[in-house]
């Protein structure tokens, strides 16, 4: 109930007689200060705060208005006019309505006012005194907003029309019928020692050089096919370290899927597998503070920052074994950094994903290393520093992934659009079940399942993998070295 609107209404016959108040372009009853609270409290679903006695005079402590007034007050998005009188019936205006509104949701501004901030984001029109109905408008169109970007938490100054793009390309390219992935990756670590080493000849340049070998490259080539319900695709990737390259394919055949190892026997590895389902979802507050960098070669780009606080976050370390078993995923959420690039094409008005870039860093130290690597970790030291670049390009062309020499299936499409026989027949090969754990594996199939839906966490999720055996053999190093 809108327990303000009389005393607007009164306003509202004022101002036509006054010239200290703007004329409205209609009938409408100007919106007053004390009703516009109660409005967008009610909208937000948050509650008001009826306790203690009012001091003001046009905020009776029995009234409705009150409880929103005090919490108005409450969370800083409003102040009284005096010691005494709230203002409730003040004439409400547009940058007041936009200042107390991106208070309430914590708006991002990037520089600019609330009032700029609210036009350039299509929520008002007007930057004199509100009407009631403008002011309802205005209040739902945030709510709206603040529900769009649950998928893009903070990225307040995203301009509407760009975040419609970036939404309708993550849904085309997530859902797309065919998609052709080139992805590479590196990784580097730098290390700083315990205090007990640090005077040690030599023992931060063999830590290092340890770590230098154990830096790692790798590529995956990857095809799938969508027909219907139906999911077909290949993959290929390649490790390279200074020890020798590793090698793996993977081949999931509508509900079956195959892996090989550095060209041994293929092996039915099927498992079920909720990764390969393509979603909106996936993306779903996993990049925050998205911005519009502008134009690259004809690509729209976007950026953001890693959410370490989205449940795909933890979903993601957890999938590729990054998380030991009652590990707090949070303490290395906490330590994990990211920037990631996406570049969209616009063109033939579908807009679609064409590349993603992402530089992702862990830093751990003190009570995060101990927990996440044991206290034998602390012994040779002091902070250890994963750095991952990621850049992927996609393509979407119609074509049916290409079967790998010595891998026949009965069933694998013949052609774009066809799918095969059932999948009952290829039976073939040993279960291994969780054969598949290592990062390398889990790498490719994300990056099969939905390449784009994925990409941004495969850094991560390198990062969270390779840390663990790092960690352990620089510690045994370092231990080594201090003996």
């Amino acid at each position: 109930m809108r327990s303000m609107r009389y005393w607007g209404f009164a306003l509202g016959i004022a101002a036509t007689l006054s010239p200290m108040v703007p004329a409205l372009a209609s009938a409408d009853v100007v919106e007053t200060k004390g009703a516009f609270l109660e409005l967008l409290l009610q909208t937000a679903a948050v509650k008001p705060d009826k306790t203690g006695k009012s001091p003001y005079v046009d905020v009776p402590t029995k009234s409705v208005l009150w409880g929103y007034v005090h919490k108005a007050i409450e969370l800083g998005l409003a102040k009284s006019d005096t010691a005494k009188r709230f203002g409730a019936n003040d004439p409400l205006t547009a940058s007041q309505a936009a200042e107390i509104a991106a208070k309430l949701y914590h708006v991002t501004l990037g520089g600019t006012t609330p009032l700029g901030w609210a036009q350039e984001q299509g929520l008002l029109s007007t930057g004199g005194v509100l009407s009631a109905s403008q002011a309802t408008a205005f209040v739902s169109n945030m709510k709206r907003l603040a529900e769009a970007l649950a998928a893009f938490p903070g990225s307040w100054t995203l301009p509407p029309a760009k975040r419609e793009e970036l939404s309708e390309a993550i849904q085309a390219s997530t859902s797309a019928p065919y998609l052709q992935m080139q992805l590479s990756e590196s990784e580097s670590f730098k290390i700083e020692l315990s205090p007990a080493l640090q005077n040690k000849p030599g023992a931060q340049s063999q830590l290092q050089t340890l770590l230098n070998q154990m830096s790692s490259q790798f590529t995956i080539s990857a095809e799938q096919m969508h027909v219907g319900s139906h999911l077909y695709s290949v993959a290929q990737a390649t490790v390279h370290t200074a020890a020798g390259s590793h090698s793996l394919q993977e081949v999931f055949d509508d509900g079956v899927d195959y892996l090989q190892e550095d060209g041994s026997s293929w092996t039915n590895t099927t498992q079920a597998d909720a990764s390969l389902e393509q979603s909106l979802l996936q993306w779903k507050g996993l990049l925050t503070q998205v911005t519009w960098a502008g134009t690259s070669n004809g690509l729209d780009v976007f950026r953001g920052q890693l959410n370490t606080n989205s449940p795909a976050m933890a979903s993601a370390l957890r999938s590729v074994g990054a998380v030991a078993p009652g590990e707090n995923v949070s303490q290395l959420l906490k330590s994990i950094k990211g920037t990631v690039s996406v570049f969209v094409d616009p063109s033939n008005g579908s807009p679609r994903i064409a590349q993603i870039q992402e530089l992702c860093s862990m830093a751990l130290s003190g009570s995060s290393l101990t927990q996440t690597f044991g206290a034998d970790a602390q012994k040779s030291i002091q902070a250890l520093q994963v750095q991952v670049v990621t850049k992927a390009n996609y393509q979407y062309q119609t074509l049916v992934p290409t079967l790998p020499a010595g891998l026949n299936l009965a069933n694998w499409p013949s052609s774009p659009g066809s799918q095969g026989n059932s999948t009952s027949s290829n039976s073939t090969g040993n279960s291994t079940g969780a054969s598949t754990g290592n990062a390398t594996g889990n790498s490719v199939s994300g990056g099969t399942g939905n390449a784009p839906g994925n990409a941004t966490a495969n850094g991560t999720n390198s990062t969270g993998s390779s840390t663990g055996n790092t960690t352990a053999n620089a510690t045994a190093t370092g231990n080594a070295t201090g003996n």
